[in-house]
């Protein structure tokens, strides 16, 4: 009853002329809670883990091949939103977005067949691929520009709080209610966030003015793909947002486990503590880079910062410590949310959205990367153990050595933001 109700609703809104709400924060507001709700509905399968293979009949390895659908249509369809929103704006955008991720839901929740459920969770991925970057686009167009660093930080904080959602709440539902009921009422929040879109953001946001003849999509395409700037903010963001696509999603838990011998409910911790620390640093850092004069000097110094920290968290034999040296890495890895500062600033205002979606593309490109490669890479320093069950076992110093590939790509990243433009200036002349 509730899938059928959601849509009759979405179609009803998309179908309705209302006097459209104009208050830029109102408008900004929305953005922000699509995005958080796809964070939700991004990591809540996490927790559904158990109930989603007794119900599938498949195996863990199955399981994430069906999940990572997700991550596949998120990743190709990032540039296509970017100039999607550019041309049209992010009204329809956000309200087709969110009935599409609604249906992947529903699909999801309903199916007994694998192929119908990564299909569903192809369309919640293609729905989640415009949230965050709708919320900058916004941002940037009915703020003044010296105010985007501050609400990007806020923006990266509402995508961290999407993420502690999808665990413990999420995972109390599923307890309480059971797991596809907990997908009917993320469905029926969905349905929510739709009507809200359609019904208070204008058709237009007015921009930067647009001086010159309108430009095709194919041109604003071949202007961002070729600058330089915006290519080295995707490449410096994917490396700084490692810690949280690649340790704390996939390989943070099973270390701390091993590390420390504990539960998979203490290990998780770690997790949360490092998106805890994301989502304050998100504001913080912002902060400091407006103080400091300098968003690279902030990227370069998180950079250091983080790298340097990740030898004390792998080694150290102190559970306590540990926790407090992720928390510190979560607040300084926020320092990532700049890059699409840097990358906005370095594109024309009108290609903003353009920019940004190229940029988190590439940024969530070297994530869907370097999972599978620390996977190699354990399997590489694997000493043979097998559990009774014919598991493999791998003892911490093979977690130790592979996450040490973490900090070599901040190395890298250093390098590369050295040849990053320092843009806050750029915003004072535009103000």
């Amino acid at each position: 009853m509730i899938p059928r109700v959601s849509v009759c609703v979405g179609v009803f809104v998309m179908n309705r002329k209302v006097e459209k709400v104009t208050n830029p924060w109102v408008i900004w507001g929305i953005a922000n809670v699509f995005y958080l709700y796809e964070v939700i509905l991004r990591v809540s399968p996490s927790v559904m883990t158990n109930d989603l293979m007794v119900h599938y009949g498949i195996t863990t390895s199955m399981l994430g091949i069906i999940i990572s659908f997700f991550y596949y249509s998120y990743v190709v369809l990032q540039l296509p939103c970017g100039l999607i929103l550019d041309k049209l704006g992010p009204r329809n955008l956000i309200g087709s977005s969110a009935i599409l991720s609604v249906i992947g839901s529903i699909l999801f929740a309903l199916t007994d067949q694998i192929y119908v459920a990564q299909f569903g969770r192809c369309l919640v991925g293609a729905g989640a691929s415009c949230a965050f970057i709708s919320s900058l686009q916004i941002a940037s167009t009915v703020f003044p520009i010296k105010h985007f660093a501050l609400l990007s930080g806020v923006t990266n904080m509402m995508g961290t709080i999407g993420a502690l959602c999808g665990g413990f709440p999420v995972a109390k539902s599923v307890n309480l209610i059971g797991w596809r009921e907990t997908i009917y009422l993320l469905v029926a929040i969905g349905v929510v966030i739709a009507a809200l879109a359609f019904l208070c953001i204008p058709k237009v946001i007015k921009i930067a003015e647009n001086k010159g003849i309108q430009k095709s999509f194919l041109s604003i395409f071949k202007q961002v793909i070729k600058n330089k700037q915006i290519i080295l903010a995707g490449m410096v963001g994917g490396f700084m947002y490692l810690p949280i696509s690649v340790f704390s999603e996939l390989w943070a838990i099973p270390f701390f486990m091993t590390k420390f011998n504990v539960n998979n409910e203490t290990a998780s911790f770690a997790s949360s503590v490092l998106f805890i620390g994301f989502a304050i640093g998100g504001v913080s850092m912002a902060l400091i880079a407006k103080k400091i004069n300098g968003y690279v000097k902030t990227i370069q110094f998180s950079i250091i910062s983080v790298a340097v920290l990740f030898i004390p968290m792998i080694y150290a034999e102190n559970v306590c410590l540990s926790f407090a040296v992720v928390f510190l890495l979560g607040i300084l890895t926020s320092a990532e949310v700049m890059v699409f500062t840097c990358a906005k600033n370095n594109e024309s205002p009108k290609n903003a959205g353009t920019a940004i979606a190229f940029a988190n593309g590439l940024v969530m490109l070297a994530g869907a990367v370097f999972q599978p490669i620390l996977g190699v890479l354990l399997d590489f320093f694997w000493t043979g153990t097998i559990s009774e069950s014919g598991v493999r076992l791998y003892e911490i110093s093979c977690y130790q050595k592979a996450i040490l590939t973490l900090p070599i790509c901040f190395v890298v990243a250093f390098v590369l933001s050295l040849f990053m433009k320092e843009t806050i200036g750029m915003e004072k002349e535009q103000s």
